[in-house]
């Protein structure tokens, strides 16, 4: 009788809490189908939308029109280009799209107008979207500086920023220099016999060992020397590892479940502590030097944030590492947030950079005519003479323009932000409507305003020379439209290191190696 009676208040229990859920639920979907009626109710454009899907058929459209493991900001530029199927009617995209993805996902708001990005990313500055947030919690437990906000954003922030400055670029372009000639070294044993093709490889897989091996070097002077051992070593492995789970419990169909299972958690704090335990020693050998070493310029990321500590802090000697230092931690988060924040970017922009060259041989010849001129006709005279005049690296402006070229043609990120309060709306001087952002997160669309005819000329080419172009020129680029990097007090801490990287990849190997694209001879490969 009575186990009779405990199962009859279980099951009611059960029942009252599937209730509450589902009307949790049904509430949510209403506020959300509600909320962008409202804006249509306002005179604010709406792309087609369904009562029952809300704006998930675009999304479905998106998914059906690109390969499986599309870079999501691909979508941005994307919709720029099919925008009349789902705004008929207009002759241009709206400056914001507002899309309702419930419930698969949260509901954005796309900014398409580069007058409005600085109303949420300067003149107020929005916290950090919460699924960027929480895709980097296994990584870094969040105490980076990429997702921290507040007095912790500010006080690390501000010790990180020497070490990525122009003046320690330079300090530490020996080193940039020694793994670029390794990456050069690398590519030229995949050559064929007598200067001809050799076998099809993987260049991103190769670009990612460099990127991965300087990001080492310039954080903490920790040399691996990925890109010469035959397989990834422990900590690349770790760091790869905790991605692909990353990327897995991001993903909103088998995320879900699989945050749930036991042992996510377990491998998740696996790799961290394998990370924890090979990134430590280096940082241990930092700190007992107490950064006494003044006589060297050349300073490692970590060293000058350790040397650069505020004077509100505590003394140096407080922070001497211990098993449970936070201060150790907070380091160790930050490196590994670097490697997500530059390695992988920096990579596919090496990619994408040599497949802009293939295709447009012209900016490949006058790449080279710039490198003759500035370094020499020699080829392997390059760094010696960089690394006598390491201020011949920011000599090369159709170099850079290459570089700055590729990121404007294929951003690899756009932030979001998390949904302000109910006041806070987005205007643009091309409309006197105002555009509420109440339970929509801004994200930038910016794949979308770097291709956008309104700030570029010619804006889908390849054209380096708009870098080096004279204001009143037509192509001379607008600067606010250009934003790879973010805008801002957020924007990313690495834009000199990676324009650098760029640049030393072209010096070292433009002139010497033609690369070309062989997905046929790839594929039979396979």
């Amino acid at each position: 009788m009575v186990v009779n009676m405990i199962f009859s208040l279980l099951y009611r229990g059960l029942i009252v809490l599937l209730l509450i859920y589902f009307l949790k639920f049904f509430r949510n979907g209403y506020i959300a189908r509600r909320r962008v009626k409202s804006l249509a109710a306002q005179g604010i454009p709406i792309a087609t939308y369904s009562l029952f899907f809300g704006h998930l058929g675009i999304f479905g459209d998106f998914r059906q029109a690109h390969p499986p493991d599309v870079n999501i900001h691909v979508f941005h530029t994307w919709l720029a280009k099919t925008y009349q199927k789902y705004f008929p009617g207009l002759e241009k995209i709206p400056p914001v799209v507002y899309l309702d993805l419930w419930p698969l996902g949260p509901s954005f708001a796309l900014v398409y107008d580069a007058t409005a990005i600085p109303q949420f990313t300067q003149a107020k500055v929005l916290p950090k979207f919460n699924g960027s947030v929480d895709f980097m919690e296994p990584l870094t437990s969040n105490l980076d500086i990429v997702t921290t906000e507040g007095a912790l954003w500010k006080t690390w922030r501000s010790r990180f920023n020497p070490g990525f400055g122009s003046r320690n670029i330079i300090a530490l372009l020996p080193e940039l220099i020694e793994e670029v000639s390794v990456f050069a070294h690398v590519l030229k044993g995949l050559t064929g016999k007598d200067h001809g093709w050799g076998p099809v490889f993987q260049l991103k897989e190769k670009a990612s060992n460099l990127t991965f091996d300087i990001i080492c070097r310039m954080t903490l002077d920790m040399q691996f020397h990925q890109q010469t051992s035959k397989t990834d070593i422990p900590l690349k492995k770790a760091y790869l590892d905790q991605l692909s789970l990353m990327s897995l419990q991001n993903n909103s169909a088998r995320g879900i479940l699989e945050r749930k299972m036991p042992w996510h958690r377990t491998i998740i704090n696996r790799n961290n502590r394998l990370m924890h335990n090979l990134i430590k020693p280096f940082i241990d050998a930092k700190l007992q030097s107490d950064g006494s070493d003044t006589t060297s310029q050349a300073k490692t990321v970590v060293e000058l944030a350790i040397r650069h500590i505020d004077k509100s802090d505590s003394p140096k000697s407080s922070f001497k590492p211990t098993a449970d230092s936070q201060f150790i931690n907070i380091l160790i988060s930050n490196i590994k947030a670097f490697m997500f924040a530059g390695q992988d970017t920096t990579t596919s922009t090496i990619c994408f950079m040599f497949k802009f060259l293939q295709d447009n041989p012209e900016c490949l010849a006058r790449l080279r005519a710039e490198h003759d001129e500035v370094l020499g006709v020699n080829p392997e005279d390059a760094s010696k003479a960089l690394i006598a005049n390491p201020h011949l690296l920011y000599n090369l402006p159709y170099t850079l323009g290459v570089a700055k070229e590729t990121l404007r043609l294929c951003p690899l990120a756009a932030p979001a932000k998390e949904p302000p309060s109910a006041d806070f709306c987005l205007t643009v001087p091309s409309s006197p409507i105002r555009y509420p952002l109440e339970g929509f997160a801004p994200w930038i669309a910016m794949g979308g305003i770097q291709r956008s005819p309104d700030y570029w000329e010619r804006p889908t080419e390849f054209l380096p020379e708009r870098w080096v172009a004279s204001e009143g020129d037509p192509l001379y680029p607008r600067k606010d439209a250009w934003m790879p990097f973010s805008i801002g007090p957020r924007n990313c801490i690495g834009i000199e290191l990676a324009l650098a990287e760029l640049r030393l990849v072209c010096v070292f190997v433009a002139r010497t190696f033609d690369i070309g694209e062989a997905w046929e001879d790839w594929d039979k490969k396979q």
